[in-house]
């Protein structure tokens, strides 16, 4: 079980870590994320957490797994760090692409009332 515990931890630990990096601040421009990138990162997580679940509480531990497991506890808290100031930018994004849209409706129209003098 222990083997199998590892290699989830270990998948893990490589989407969380793709994440952090995708979340950092130097990152303007939030598009790039995809929402399936989103959903996959809280799979991981789930299945992590589940496998940890299945381990004895009180057994003798892998040294591999407490690598891992520390690993993927250290990823948590950066995440947990990271994901309020994603957020605020996924915020200013939508609000950008708001008003692009509101322009571009305004625009629309604008052409429609004036195609004569067009």
């Amino acid at each position: 079980m222990s083997a199998t515990a590892i290699e989830i931890l270990r998948r893990a630990n490589a989407v969380l870590r793709s994440g952090l990096t995708r979340f950092q601040p130097e990152r303007t421009r939030c598009s790039t994320v995809q929402a399936q990138e989103l959903y996959a990162l809280r799979a991981e997580i789930r299945s992590a957490a589940g496998s940890l679940r299945d381990l004895p509480p009180n057994g003798k531990k892998d040294p591999v797994l407490e690598r891992q497991l520390s690993e993927f506890q250290g990823n948590l808290k950066q995440l947990k760090q990271a994901l309020p100031g994603f957020h605020s930018r996924l915020r200013a994004e939508l609000e950008r692409l708001a008003a692009a849209h509101t322009h571009s409706v305004a625009a629309g129209a604008w052409v429609q009332a004036n195609k004569k003098t067009l």
